[in-house]
């Protein structure tokens, strides 16, 4: 149904259960993924197009005039329950994730990386076999927090990266 105006239609929404962000391995072609664990929710970065101002002292109805220039993708936050013995948080590796490709290590070395954003495919049952939506990212974290230590809530924590580059040619 691709015009819904003046039509009466059941709604077609998703909900997030079942995506994961995964974290490329840098182990050869094909390189593996493997997925960050206990992920609570991943917030996706806003994509952007950059405006600047081409007014002058003779623009048509007294009105800002706007030039488009670049596009940008913000940062994609990502909120885990921190697991410290888990090889995404230790930087031994471990559980799929190499010394040098786990998330501590990865900010600390300031590495680029490969990473993927999979979203569930609406209606589908979630299971290993379902793919949905990829969107390969390359990336680099720029914030890494383990969060509070509290007496009865579980340890939060906060990743954020960058993308490096466009990635809108995976959107759907």
């Amino acid at each position: 149904m691709a015009d819904v105006t003046d039509t009466l239609y059941a709604g077609e929404a998703m909900i997030g259960y079942g995506a994961q962000f995964l974290v490329g391995q840098d182990d050869g072609s094909p390189e593996s993924f493997t997925a960050i664990p206990d992920v609570m929710s991943i917030q996706p970065g806003a994509l952007t197009t950059g405006t600047t101002r081409k007014t002058h002292l003779r623009s048509p109805d007294r009105h800002h005039e706007y030039l488009a220039t670049l596009r940008d993708s913000d940062e994609i936050t990502i909120n885990v329950n921190y697991r410290p013995n888990h090889g995404a948080h230790k930087r031994a590796g471990g559980d799929g994730f190499s010394a040098t490709h786990n998330l501590p290590q990865l900010w600390i070395d300031v590495r680029e990386f490969n990473c993927r954003l999979v979203f569930p495919e609406p209606g589908e049952p979630v299971s290993p076999e379902t793919s949905g939506t990829v969107l390969d990212i390359a990336g680099v974290i720029t914030e890494y927090t383990p969060g509070e230590l509290q007496l009865e809530e579980l340890i939060p924590c906060t990743i954020k990266v960058r993308p490096l580059r466009d990635y809108s040619s995976g959107l759907p």
